[in-house]
């Protein structure tokens, strides 16, 4: 594995995998929503106004439409779910997935978000794992009930700083 300021990249004979860690002071129950509710995890994850619904099953999906922009639906089949401190489910291409296990801590929660890809420089020339980090960032204020709205100046940095961590990633 491969540390890095932009969480820990991995290279794997399936392609690779990033996993962000995050220490956060609210109860495992109040992450959980912030992931699992529609409401909640508009605050914080989309970079634009999105009709979110979550059917939070094993089997169920969670959608992201945009009503305001003409891009196009996403769509994750829910594959593993124990509440409230597993949830697991296919993310945007072939053979991608994000995995969100939660921890209660005495401080608060560890979550650690882990987002496996066939193809790691392609999600990270795209902005998948950049727009992951950066959607991260966004939590915390959004569960002190302060959302902040996404800036595509932060969002450039982030950019900058994986493209030099892409040098430093490990192929398994």
């Amino acid at each position: 594995m491969s540390p890095s300021p932009t969480g820990t990249i991995e290279g794997t004979p399936e392609g690779g995998r990033v996993r962000f860690e995050r220490t956060l002071a609210y109860p495992i129950e109040e992450v959980w929503a912030a992931i699992t509710e529609p409401d909640r995890l508009g605050d914080w994850w989309p970079p634009m106004a999105a009709k979110l619904t979550v059917d939070l099953r094993e089997g169920g999906r969670i959608v992201f439409e945009w009503p305001d922009v003409d891009f196009p639906t996403m769509e994750f089949t829910i594959t593993r779910l124990q509440r409230p401190t597993l949830l697991e489910h296919t993310h945007t291409g072939p053979g991608s997935w994000m995995r969100w296990e939660l921890e209660a801590t005495d401080a608060g929660t560890l979550l650690i978000a882990t987002y496996s890809v066939p193809d790691l420089d392609l999600a990270i020339g795209r902005g998948d794992v950049v727009g992951m980090h950066y959607s991260l960032d966004r939590l915390e204020p959004a569960l002190a009930g302060s959302p902040v709205a996404w800036d595509n100046d932060a969002f450039g940095e982030l950019v900058a700083a994986y493209d030099d961590a892409g040098a430093d990633v490990t192929r398994g």
